[in-house]
């Protein structure tokens, strides 16, 4: 087998982890602080004698220093170097710098003493106040001053680099040629001075971003208000990403209590119709045995009639139903064969209905509000028990599913309208017959209108608003009699109602009088508790958001923010379900923000996106064209597809229940006691109902449930709540219960597996929820017990709780850029990912009120014992949940870096697997495993090695994952012998394309889409769909099947796992028989876990397909494309020398990422002679094959062809052919490039000073021996002005004296020993002699 050079350095120790390199980079770079220091003294003696005492330095401390091999055989060990040996003397110099400019700021001030004498004395107050001001940006200018100097003493500045050195360019580009003595040490300290530079224009920035976070830390919303126009910026941004949003923390607060008290409110109202409803379908069977027949649904309605007149019969505001009628009622059904049990619970449902209208209605008694009480008592008796199928059975696409009338209904409806007609038609010839058809175009006109334009009506939220009628006959015939009987009875007429479907259903009677009255009874107390804690916000001195005049506002926010009147915002505050309610912020002012906010926050206002997503009213027909395609082209594929990924796959149902374990992992949860976390995951597992069959509890559950529920810890999943808002974004509803709404017209008889499933979703999520939250209020009790302190049930629920939802992800607390985001064609439930960062950092800050003692001390406060400053005695910390900070602690390092790291050395130790091994498997992943935790297995049969990309199933990867891509671009750097900074910024810059990824990358349906469309048939990982000789049946076959993979639930693992239950090979005729610690390799995919082959041979195809494309896409950079020189123009020698260098680079690359590829299949076993029939399959020949095998590079030189085409374009213009001048400079690149081997670095920037001036040729052959110099493994830098020198621009010469002709020959006598005149040997260099010597002429 052929001999390749590894990917990574085959070093003893090279498999060092990452903690005991970073270990090890800190130890070093405490060292290496003293090495900076005494190399710079060194260096400055060096420059005054011209010795080469720094080097002596340098060996000196390599001796003393054991640390540096150690820390440099991981990128964790590296880095950590670099920061502690930057860090520590750039932070000395800022605090020297910091400190000197305060003593030299007091001195002045003290410099300015006013006594009462002293004539100048308001100059000089006012002097010495102005220094006051700027004091801090004098001190700060200063530290960052003396933090540059402190930067000018780190000791390994060539090897950790510049950002000149990056871009290879600028006054910073280090200078790396060596040489001795005082020309060395020169070089040396000048590459000090411009390393210190740049922390001259770093260091603010940072303090900058340093400055706002501290500032948004401590004064939160308050910056809003600041004179400072930075604080305000940084408030702007803030608001973005926060939850709160633009409200104050105390508004959010009272927001997301009236909500999560409406979503209790619903969940008891679903609660009593699911009641209601297994009670009465334990009467129909009962019935029937009676009647001896089935009951046909007219029957079924007819029973539910009744009940439904029970329901709302008598004083509904006593919360009982009248014990004559209900008495009457049982007797009835007794009758017709029910027995006690079940009427009894029938009654008990309509019993707690009652009573729950009744305790709603109470919550607008207060402050005098008794007539809304009285309103709502009125309004249910009259019209909640009436709904209509033509507002609940909403058409999908204005297609599917579209009410339609009974022949009847419509029937009765145009005789209406007929005799209305007729009654105003006052030139009528003829008497109006009944049954006639007088009048019946413009009758059913009038029916349709009513009803096409309920059609146009959003779903009811609550109860239906039939007023619209009113407004769609409006002057016409019948009108003004319908609008005068709703106004008197609150409904439509009977035939009205009759038309629009009335259903007399208690069931829905009862969920929509519950939720309607929610909406008005807690948005009323909301309103209420805005209110007063608002004024005792204020009467304790704080700013508080409402205020009695303008005046009074603009004092209070500085006068730097809009204010506006809560009348002239908020006027939907002050309407509920349809109802007028009392809103005491009506008179007070507030910001326009915070108005922005409630507005938003209570769907009184949308942003422009979700404004244009659900079709604006007013809009122009261009752009309700334009929405209508947006909506159901590009997001309800979206929002179907997400469904069908996550609620519609078993597998990530598993996945799902196992990966947010690791939220109870983070917060110490699973090392608690271990009967407390017995009892929770009881707790857990009831109140959730993950393990019941059906989605519904048992009362006493479901009253826990509904506790949770009001404490807004449950039914709160990320990903749900994405889905269901955007359907509802998009006109389908909410929730994703009726997301069966859209699936209908696909699944038919199965539109109740969404639903059920979706339950289970939720309940995987909040198991675990409920379980932090048992565990969280034991511990805490326990806690304050043992410091002998009193806390209620109520003030332990309400603690634990807040930490469940600050730790946990949860949609509540998505913040409004996110949630707006949903609306784009990019990103895959984006809310996830941004949970994931708030609740990350909610754990450390949960921490650190955990383990902070709470009296100043002297140094850390943090740990088990401190030194209090008052006394300064070493006492223990008092913080009452220190041992639980503790163990949240351990637990977020625990699950965020010991699991993952121990998995895979784990793996590595069981299954023998090297670091080359890993990383030549990470040229064969997939690119959205590139950067994942890659955990090395080996099959139970075969041996084979596979891998499983942990990431997939770890839930805190996101955190990790920007770490683990920074160190790869460290390492990576390295291997090309690049600065540690190039590989940090690099590092950094595909860090960041991580984290944003779930954020920018196109969608689960979108990406499909520009599949077909932008990339033509071809996916993002390169997989051809189609050619051009594909004909079109099958064409459009292929694009379809693979737009409904993107919209169907994952369904290859089922496929999958049957073929290994089954014994049936794939369609490559391969047996699924991969086993991996007993495991089957599909069984264990269920879980997320699946162990994936690698087979780079297979692999090695797509990696040829992208390397042709790349070696393309590489001869385009000297031919075509925006700088291409076959683009038209005019071109010369230069710019033909600097496309070829330039396509060479990029033509070096993907040469060098090949030679990669065979590297690494060499290290999985894959032999050279299968490796050479691939390639020579496709169309590569074999010396192609040899030369990337053997690390040749082989440049790009223009065809015939090309250099025809050349002439062309020169004849065209009448112009000189460049190409033929640069020609032979460009042959010399040629033969130059080919001495390049891929372990080298291609890179533009490089500096080779030539003696001027000289021929073009003679720079080449010149540069050509410098290049035979170059070591295999060495860094290749070369620049176009290496070999062109740049154009001088020089100004005309003015008018010139004519020269006398001397028509007898001057020429000097060359010496015949040096072939060189006396002029020469005076004024040339030795370099240039040289080269003069060797001139014939």
């Amino acid at each position: 087998m052929a001999e390749f050079i590894p990917i990574l350095p085959e070093e003893e120790g090279n498999d060092t982890s990452w903690y005991t390199a970073g270990a090890a980079g800190i130890a070093s770079g405490i060292i290496k602080v003293p090495e900076g220091v005494f190399s710079l003294a060194a260096e400055l003696i060096d420059l005054g004698l011209d010795t080469n005492t720094a080097a002596g330095v340098e060996q000196f401390f390599d001796t003393l220093n054991p640390f540096e091999e150690v820390a440099e055989k991981n990128a964790a060990g590296k880095l950590t170097e670099a920061l502690v040996s930057i860090g520590i003397p750039s932070t000395v110099g800022f605090k020297v710098g910091s400190r000197l400019a305060k003593k030299a700021i007091q001195n002045k001030i003290a410099g300015k003493s006013i006594s009462a004498g002293n004539k100048n004395m308001v100059r000089q107050a006012m002097k010495a106040d102005s220094l006051n001001k700027r004091a801090g940006t004098i001190r700060f200018g200063a530290g960052v001053a003396g933090g540059a100097a402190g930067e000018t003493m780190v000791a390994d500045i060539e090897e950790i680099g510049t950002f000149g050195d990056m871009f290879e360019s600028g006054p910073t580009t280090l200078d790396r040629l060596n040489s001795e003595g005082r020309e060395d040490a020169t070089r040396k300290l000048m590459n000090r001075i411009k390393f210190g530079t740049e922390g001259l224009l770093i260091t603010p920035f940072i303090g900058a971003v340093a400055k706002g976070g501290k500032a948004l830390s401590r004064r939160g919303r308050d910056l809003a208000f600041s004179d400072s126009k930075f604080d305000r910026a940084v408030s702007k941004i803030a608001t973005i990403f926060t939850p709160e949003g633009k409200l104050t923390k105390d508004l959010f607060k009272s927001q997301r209590v009236m909500e999560q008290f409406m979503a209790k409110d619903k969940n008891e109202a679903a609660r009593l119709v699911r009641n209601l409803t297994v009670a009465v379908d334990s009467a129909f069977p009962e019935m029937q045995k009676v009647l001896d027949k089935t009951l046909t649904d007219k029957q079924k309605t007819e029973f539910y009639e009744k009940i439904n007149t029970l329901l709302f019969d008598g004083d509904i505001s006593k919360g009982v139903l009248d014990p004559k009628k209900s008495d009457a009622f049982i007797a009835g059904l007794k009758k017709e064969g029910i027995t006690g049990e079940t009427s009894g619970k029938i009654i008990q449902a309509l019993e707690e209905a009652r009573g729950q209208f009744a305790n709603l209605a109470k919550l607008t008694d207060n402050q005098n509000k008794s007539e809304i009480t009285d309103i709502l008592k009125d309004r249910i008796s009259k019209y909640v028990g009436n709904t209509y199928k033509i507002f609940e059975d909403k058409p999908i696409l204005g297609i599917f599913n579209k009410y339609a009338p009974s022949e009847e209904a419509m029937t009765n409806a145009i005789n209406f309208f007929r005799a209305q007609i007729a009654k105003k038609d006052v030139n009528a010839k003829t008497p109006f017959n009944p049954d006639g058809d007088q009048y019946f175009q413009e009758a059913r006109q009038l029916v349709n209108n009513i009803i096409g334009d309920a059609d146009k009506l959003k779903k009811a939220e609550g109860l239906p608003n039939v007023n619209y009628i009113n407004k769609t006959l409006e002057g016409q015939p019948g009108g003004e009699f319908i609008k005068k009987f709703m106004a008197e009875t609150g409904q439509p007429p009977k035939v009205i109602r009759k038309l629009l479907g009335e259903m007399k259903d208690p069931r829905l009677s009862i969920f929509n009088a519950i939720s309607n009255l929610s909406v008005i009874g807690r948005q009323t107390r909301f309103l209420d508790e805005v209110y007063n804690t608002n004024r005792k916000l204020q009467a304790d001195g704080q700013r508080g958001a409402f205020w009695n005049t303008k005046e009074a506002a603009e004092a209070a926010t500085n006068g730097v923010v809009p204010i506006v009147r809560v009348s002239d915002t908020l006027s939907g505050l002050g309407k509920a379900a349809g109802e007028d309610i009392v809103n005491p912020l009506v008179p007070l002012y507030t910001t326009k923000d915070i108005a922005d906010g409630l507005a938003v926050a209570n769907h009184l206002k949308d942003t422009f996106l979700t404004s244009f997503a659900k079709g604006r009213e007013g809009a122009s027909v261009a752009e309700k064209g334009a929405s209508w395609l947006y909506r159901n082209l590009l997001l309800v594929p979206k929002g179907i597809s997400q469904l069908a990924k996550t609620v519609l796959s078993i597998p990530t149902h598993i996945r799902n229940l196992l990966s947010a374990g690791a939220f109870a992992g983070a917060n110490g949860i699973l090392f608690s006691n271990p009967k407390d976390l017995a009892n929770a995951f009881k707790e857990g597992a009831q109140i959730s109902g993950l393990f019941n069959l059906r989605n519904f509890r048992k009362d006493e559950l479901e009253k826990a449930y509904q506790e949770m529920l009001e404490l807004g810890i449950v039914n709160s999943q990320v990903q749900i709540g994405d889905i269901k808002n955007l359907f509802r974004d998009v006109k389908y509803g909410d929730a994703i219960g009726s997301t069966d709404a859209v699936l209908r017209p696909m699944m038919n008889k199965l539109k109740a597996i969404p639903t059920y499933l979706q339950g289970k979703y939720v309940a995987e999520d909040d198991f675990w929820k409920i379980t932090n939250y048992f565990v969280e209020m034991s511990r805490r009790d326990k806690a304050y017990k043992a410091a002998n302190i009193v806390k209620t049930k109520d003030e332990l629920k309400k603690e634990a709780a807040e930490i469940v939802k600050n730790t946990v992800p949860n949609y509540a607390y998505v913040g409004d850029i996110v949630r707006t985001a949903r609306l784009l064609p990019v990103g895959n439930f984006m809310s996830f990912p941004s949970e994931i960062i708030r609740t990350t950092g909610g754990i450390g800050s949960q921490i650190l009120k955990e383990v902070r003692h709470s009296k100043p001390t002297i140094g850390t406060n943090v740990g088990p014992y401190v030194i209090e400053r008052a006394t300064g005695q070493l006492v223990k910390n008092d913080n009452p949940m220190y041992g639980i900070g503790v163990t949240r602690a351990l637990g977020m390092a625990t699950t965020l870096t010991a699991v993952p790291t121990a998995v895979v050395e784990g793996a590595k130790m069981l299954y023998d697997v090297t670091e080359d091994e890993i990383a030549a498997l990470r040229q064969f992943v997939p690119e959205w495993s590139k950067n994942s935790t890659i955990v090395p297995v080996r099959d139970d049969n075969t041996g084979e090695l596979k891998y499983i990309d942990f990431s997939h199933s770890n839930a805190y990867d996101l955190m990790a994952r920007p770490f683990r891509t920074l160190a790869l671009g460290i390492n990576d750097a390295q291997q090309n012998d690049q600065t540690l900074l190039r590989g940090f910024t690099s590092g950094i810059d595909e860090a960041i394309t991580e984290l944003a990824s779930p954020f920018i990358d196109e969608s689960i349906f979108t990406e499909a889409l520009a599949d077909l469309t932008v990339r033509g048939g071809r996916t993002v990982d390169g997989r051809q769909l189609y050619t051009d000789q594909t004909s079109f049946g099958d064409k459009k076959s292929i694009e379809f099947r693979h737009l409904m993979v993107a919209l169907a639930p994952s369904y290859k693992q089922y496929i999958r796992l049957g073929q290994t239950l089954t014994d049936t090979p794939t369609r490559a005729g391969e047996l699924l028989e991969g086993k991996t610690l007993g495991v089957n390799d599909q069984i264990a995919g269920f879980m997320g876990l699946r162990p994936i082959k690698v087979d780079p041979l297979k692999a090695m195809g797509f990696k040829i397909a992208e390397y042709q494309r790349g070696i393309r896409e590489a001869r385009r950079e000297f031919t075509g494309g925006a700088f291409g020189l076959l683009r038209g123009g005019p071109i010369d020698e230069a710019d033909i020398i600097n496309r070829f260098i330039v396509s060479n680079k990029a033509r070096f690359n993907v040469q060098k990422e090949m030679y990669k590829n065979i590297a690494a299949a060499d290290i999985l076993g894959t032999s050279v002679s299968s490796l050479r029939k691939e390639f020579k399959d496709r169309q590569l020949s074999d010396k192609t094959f040899r030369n990337l095998q053997r690390g040749r590079f082989d440049p790009y030189f223009p065809s015939d062809d090309i250099i025809e085409r050349f002439r062309e374009i020169a004849r065209n213009l009448g112009d000189v052919n460049a190409f033929t001048l640069a020609r032979p400079d460009v042959r010399t690149l040629q033969r130059d490039f080919r001495s390049l081997s891929f372990p080298g670095q291609f890179s533009v920037g490089g500096s080779v000073q030539l003696p001027q001036p000289l021929s073009l040729l003679e720079k080449l052959k010149l540069i050509e021996n410098e290049m035979k110099t170059i070591p295999l493994d060495g860094e290749f830098d070369i620049e176009t002005t290496d070999y062109v020198p740049p154009k001088i621009k020089t100004p005309p010469l003015g008018p010139q004296p004519q020269p006398v002709v001397d028509i007898q020959p001057n020429m000097q006598q060359k010496n015949p020993q040096t072939n060189l005149t006396r002029n020469q040997e005076a004024l040339l260099s030795p370099m240039e002699k040289v080269i003069a010597s060797k001139r014939k002429i």
